[in-house]
């Protein structure tokens, strides 16, 4: 009775730890679920006209705020378009400037027909604050993928939009704090494409002795 009781009670601790790890995400396979997202993730630049909703996008934006930055400072400003009007208005702010830079392969606007762009501003009084801009926008665009949706890091179009006179209305409207610029923009949405890996130079890695 007593060794049935002990196999009984030790049963039991193996599926306490078992609900644990699966609570705590912990398990064996977080590498393989990691590595997976990482190296399937490919830059996406079409889109289809599928609007993301917004309890997706803040909890992909969540997983931004929550990469690591310096001093956690969090020396960042992120803006949100989701209204396909407002981002076509600076699309044709832009092009009335810059009319060679009018948007190709039929795209809806500047941001290769994205439905939802986030814009990302770094602190200009910091300065490693690019830094944490850029491991904020990986986080956004590991979490897009895991989620389906596809997504595209642009210089770009915040190059455009800041050299555009006509768009400086649309730049106010972003409503960022003093010292903070606009360094870019992550286009996302829906893919309507199945972009193949693009090889990547192994030598860049060297250990040093």
């Amino acid at each position: 009775m007593r060794k049935v009781l002990y196999s009984l009670m030790a049963m039991m601790f193996l599926a306490s730890c078992t609900t644990q790890t699966e609570k705590t995400g912990r398990g064996n396979n977080d590498y393989d679920v990691v590595e997976k997202v990482i190296m399937s993730r490919r830059s996406v630049r079409q889109y289809t006209d599928r609007p993301i909703n917004r309890d997706t996008l803040n909890e992909i934006l969540k997983c931004g705020i929550n990469a690591p930055n310096g001093q956690n400072r969090q020396a960042y400003e992120i803006r949100v378009i989701d209204n396909p009007k407002l981002l076509a208005e600076i699309t044709e702010a832009v092009v009335k400037d810059n009319p060679e830079n009018a948007p190709k392969n039929g795209a809806e606007n500047i941001f290769v027909g994205a439905t939802c762009v986030i814009f990302i501003a770094n602190d200009t009084t910091y300065d490693v604050s690019q830094v944490d801009c850029g491991l904020l926008g990986e986080n956004i665009v590991l979490a897009a993928w895991a989620k389906g949706i596809g997504s595209c890091c642009m210089a770009q179009p915040v190059r455009l939009m800041k050299g555009s006179r006509s768009c400086a209305p649309y730049i106010e409207k972003l409503g960022l704090s003093k010292d903070y610029n606009l360094l870019y923009c992550i286009a996302m949405g829906y893919p309507d494409e199945k972009p193949e890996a693009k090889p990547r130079k192994t030598d860049k890695i060297r250990f040093v002795e």
